[in-house]
């Protein structure tokens, strides 16, 4: 349930006059988020405590023996006393806690009390206030107790050790403490605007950042966390806390904060292993025609998807080094934008046609794909991908259906296609009870196989292989506990050789032609995750790296790399091509029509530049062929 959901809930119970606090319980920890002006909320306490807040702000008037929320004398009200509207609430959300702790993950609350009067007379009354309670405040020898940090008008360094151990106070940068003072002081705040003018919008100048880096830095060498206060409350702002490391955002947005500091990891990511690419050799000329074709499909890649791969890398792509390139127009002939039926079909057989068709032209009548032209003129053709064998994309290249969730009528149709290869993703169709679809496959000359090692070249029938990935995605919110307990392995990486192999061999020197895709990129811009999106990149750039080395030896194959569409909409917000961290967003789970990269290289490589549309892949391939 995301922050503004619950909110919003929130909202319905406090108007229906029931008590709220049993229905608030956290569902995440948001240690970083700091409520600053609480009491300013409609609901104060209640909102920012829903939403996970590991600080909360409460400025305190001491007035007739009373503590009062307020931050102004003129805005005290009898109704607004810091019993109703925080010790009561807390008392509360103790009593409703699960196994002792106010969050998830065992997290704690840190309540940074602002005293707007003597702030020795409000620790006293405040003392006698809590001392009933005073197991639920005493955090220095209770990890589940809200951990009090007076700010404001404290009382004096010096003055520390006459409070209740309860109390620690918040440091003033520059103070010279004693080991014993040192002890109590609960965190430093610092008012931004003595170190920079910085709006919140742009980024730091150099002078600026390496200041507030200097005030973190020494913060933090004393063990004590940090918080600035009349900063600007922007997203850009909290982007680079983040990466500071300053330990509390401070904020007066609090349900705004929540949202960034949920998905914050599902939009950026770091990559701790990059790869070096392969230097190319460029051995072909101008003119120069193909024996073999591989064309490489990163489904649901677009220029945003490449350049946040290129970024986590270090700045480097085996594709960025392609010579070659140019977008591709992806839209179907129904909709600006496609899905991959229909974007698979265009490049599959060179017509448009509508979403949800495969392999069929706009009124639904087969059209020739590349495998069944090729073979006129008895050159081989191979398919593998990431997905299953009968999904969307690799389907492209045998199938002749109006719906792409026909997954029976998609698997028979192996059994007319003329592919010599098939490696893919297992499909249910495939072992129905009444199914003699393998057998009738054997029959049709295929050798049916399980596992990218019991791939070979020594055999003279065609090959069915069986193959997954298996790939953690901890950062993933939809992966599931089996996935993520599972090593990371992508059959597309180790595919790649014994394919190229296994079809060149098949081929007795006619040429082969070979489709490829790193079909769960798309995955990351559906589940709106960069990590999921880049990991995936990354991969299928490992295999354009393999496959470059194999068009510079062989000398005699063109390598085609680009997309069927864009998924997600994705907007790279921040990068350090130095550090790889990539920080996004995404505008939609949906496809969209954002034109993708088109490369090339090998032989015949300067056919594909400038902008061309999905449909021309397949007749600009036949062209150099010399295919009719």
């Amino acid at each position: 349930m995301n922050a503004t959901i619950r909110a919003f809930g929130l909202g319905i119970a406090l108007l229906s006059g029931l008590s709220v606090t049993a229905q608030i319980m956290p569902e995440g920890y948001l240690k970083n988020a700091h409520s600053h002006n609480d009491y300013t909320r409609n609901n104060p306490f209640t909102q920012a405590y829903s939403l996970g807040f590991g600080s909360i702000e409460v400025d305190l008037f001491l007035r007739d023996n009373e503590l009062y929320v307020a931050h102004l004398p003129n805005e005290i009200s009898p109704d607004r006393t810091f019993d109703k509207l925080y010790l009561q609430p807390l008392l509360d959300a103790f009593k409703n806690s699960k196994n002792g702790y106010l969050y998830p993950q065992q997290g704690q609350l840190q309540l940074l009390i602002d005293p707007k009067t003597d702030g020795t007379a409000v620790l006293e009354l405040l003392t006698k206030k809590l001392a009933p309670y005073r197991q639920y405040f005493d955090s220095k020898n209770n990890p589940k107790a809200v951990k009090l940090v007076i700010s404001g008008r404290k009382p004096k360094a010096e003055h520390f050790k006459n409070f209740d151990s309860i109390f620690y106070f918040d440091g003033d940068l520059g103070v010279n403490y004693s080991p014993e003072q040192l002890e109590r002081i609960g965190l430093f705040s610092a008012p931004f605007p003595a170190f920079t003018k910085w709006n919140g919008l742009g980024r730091l100048t150099d002078d600026d950042l390496n200041k507030v880096v200097h005030v973190v830095d020494s913060v933090h060498q004393l063990g004590k966390k940090i918080r600035f206060w009349a900063s600007p409350d922007t997203k850009t702002t909290w982007y680079e806390w983040v990466k500071l490391g300053i330990d509390y955002i401070n904020t007066d947005k609090p349900t705004a904060l929540a949202a960034f500091l949920e998905s914050y990891p599902q939009v950026s990511y770091k990559e701790d292993k990059p790869y070096q690419i392969y230097q190319p050799a460029n051995k072909s000329k101008l003119g120069q025609k193909p024996k073999n074709v591989i064309l490489l499909i990163s489904d649901g890649a677009g220029l945003s998807q490449l350049w946040a791969a290129a970024m986590a890398n270090r700045g480097q792509l085996n594709v960025l080094r392609m010579p070659y390139t140019g977008y591709l127009y992806t839209g179907s002939t129904d909709n600006y934008h496609t899905d991959s039926a229909a974007g698979g079909s265009a490049l599959a057989t060179g017509v448009k046609t509508k979403n949800r068709y495969i392999g069929v032209d706009t009124l639904g009548h087969p059209v020739t794909n590349i495998p069944d032209k090729l073979a006129s003129k008895n050159i081989v053709s191979g398919i593998v991908s990431n997905d299953r064998v009968t999904g969307a994309t690799p389907s492209s290249f045998y199938t002749h259906v109006q719906e792409r969730d026909m997954s029976d009528s998609i698997a028979y149709d192996l059994l007319d296609s003329k592919l010599s290869l098939v490696v893919g993703g297992f499909h249910p169709a495939f072992a129905k009870n009444d199914s003699t679809l393998l057998a009738k496959l054997t029959e049709k000359g295929f050798d049916i196989r399980k596992g990218i090692n019991s791939m070979t070249a020594d055999t003279d029938k065609r090959l069915m292989v069986f193959a997954e990935d298996k790939v953690s995605r901890v950062w993933d919110k939809l992966s599931s506990e089996q996935e993520k307990i599972q090593t990371d392995y992508r059959m597309i990486e180790d595919a790649f050789a014994p394919s190229v192999a296994y079809l060149k061999k098949k081929a007795n020197k006619k040429g082969f032609f070979l489709m490829m895709e790193g079909a769960k990129i798309d995955g990351g811009g559906h589940g709106n995750s960069m990590p999921f999106s880049i990991t995936e990149y990354l991969s299928f750039d490992r295999l354009v790296g393999e496959a470059m080395a194999f068009a510079d030896k062989d000398g005699e194959t063109l390598l085609i790399v680009t997309s069927d569409h864009e998924t997600g909409g994705m907007v790279i917000l921040d990068a350090n091509k130095n550090t790889g961290h990539v920080l996004g967003n995404f505008a939609t789970t949906d496809h969209t029509g954002i034109p993708v990269p088109l490369a090339a290289y090998g032989p015949g490589a300067e056919k594909f530049q400038g902008f061309v549309d999905n449909s021309e892949i397949a007749a600009k391939i036949y062209d150099l062929l010399g295919v009719k």
